[in-house]
């Protein structure tokens, strides 16, 4: 009989871990986890939301066990799923998701440091002695193949619980998905994960969670501003010198330091972010007002934009600051197994198709600056800086 230990879990009660999973957890790059918030700053705004990517993958191993066993899976096919979900987070840089652009930028990302780790650290040999292959492992992080959906995909294991790990984490009642009866509706249809007709409202209840969680906690404008002030902070020690590659493997902790450590701007950045001492939202604007071509160029010349209307308005360098909100709307793309075949969700729910077109609208353009910067922009015109479908400008804030 295998040992193991039982890992008491707010979310999911207790989380078994057995021989091999256990000396992977106990291994110095997952135990690095503990020092990397889930959420980024959202606990300026939800100060319970402390949670770590280290809960988050013991979770998502916990739902991955499930699922595989639901679907009946072969013992080594779970074995896989299971090793894969547990470690598919932990190549992760400092912060979770708040540096993607600059890490992009230069060719890093978490997934290929995940896929990295688990090829080239101890964590290989754990798996390869209990006869799980590495390369598979890093097949299935990267969402390849069928049980590779079954993590990464429209609906999957590790959405299912961050969703309401962090519902549960803010405090906030839209964490009601019914993920038990998700579970049960899952089925593989070729490659693709897809939901029985019976589990619609389970799906349905999933999108509403992810709705709500985006427009009030994840997008909250106070955690938006926080994070913009620390990417900047950290734009700045990248043209100070510090490499890049560096800060991405950093942890929380290790990153904090490092800019307290630092003069100047940076220093002033983390300090006013620790401090409270936030900037304000000056400007707002719905993404849906702008041209197409306008949003593009804004993702491209983000900064450029920045020193523009900085200079214009005569405010200091790296003190006003373009916050542009991608949207990731992956999970609107659900397939329903109906009598007719396969269905997209917002075909058969009229509740999804609103919940997608809702999020989309809610979308917005928004300029931060410090509070005595305010007066600055009663003048602002941002047609000279925007492409805009129409002239109906939101205005000075």
């Amino acid at each position: 009989m295998m040992s193991g230990k039982v890992v008491r879990d707010p979310i999911h009660g207790n989380i078994g871990l057995e021989s091999p999973y256990l000396e992977l957890v106990d291994a110095r790059e997952f135990q690095r986890l503990r020092g990397i918030k889930q959420n980024g700053l959202c606990y300026l705004v939800y100060p319970a939301m402390n949670s770590t990517r280290f809960e988050h993958s013991l979770g998502t191993y916990h739902l991955g066990g499930l699922v595989s066993g639901k679907l009946g899976l072969k013992d080594r096919d779970q074995r896989l799923l299971r090793a894969a979900c547990l470690l598919h987070d932990v190549g992760h840089g400092p912060f979770s998701h708040t540096f993607d652009g600059l890490f992009e930028e230069h060719g890093l990302d978490h997934e290929d440091e995940s896929c990295r780790l688990i090829s080239k650290t101890g964590l290989s040999d754990i798996l390869e002695d209990a006869g799980i292959s590495r390369a598979r492992v890093t097949e299935l992080i990267k969402g390849e193949g069928r049980l590779g959906k079954l993590l990464s995909s429209d609906v999957d294991v590790d959405k299912m619980d961050y969703l309401v790990r962090d519902a549960y984490y803010a405090g906030v009642a839209y964490g009601v998905t019914d993920v038990e009866r998700l579970l049960d509706s899952i089925v593989l249809d070729g490659d693709d994960v897809v939901i029985e007709y019976g589990g619609l409202e389970a799906a349905e209840s999933l999108l509403i969670n992810r709705n709500m969680m985006y427009q009030t906690v994840y997008r909250h404008h106070t955690k938006r501003i926080a994070e913009a002030m620390l990417q900047h902070g950290v734009d700045r020690l990248v043209e100070s010198g510090t490499r890049v590659q560096d800060l991405f493997r950093m942890d929380d902790i290790e990153l904090v330091h490092l800019m307290r450590s630092s003069r100047g701007y940076v220093k002033d950045m983390i300090g006013r972010i620790e401090g409270r001492m936030l900037f304000k939202s000056v400007f707002t604007e719905p993404l849906a007002a702008l041209t197409e071509d306008g949003r593009d160029e804004i993702v491209d010349n983000r900064a450029g934009i920045e020193d523009r209307i900085a200079r214009d308005l005569k405010v200091k360098r790296g003190y006003l600051m373009l916050d542009y909100p991608e949207a990731s709307m992956s999970e609107y793309g659900v397939k329903v197994k109906t009598l007719r075949g396969l269905k997209s969700i917002g075909e058969v729910s009229a509740l999804a198709k609103s919940l997608e077109s809702s999020e989309t609208e809610k979308l917005s353009l928004s300029i931060y600056a410090r509070l005595e910067d305010r007066g600055k922009f009663r003048n602002f015109r941002p047609e000279r800086y925007f492409a805009y479908t129409q002239m109906k400008i939101s205005g000075y804030v």
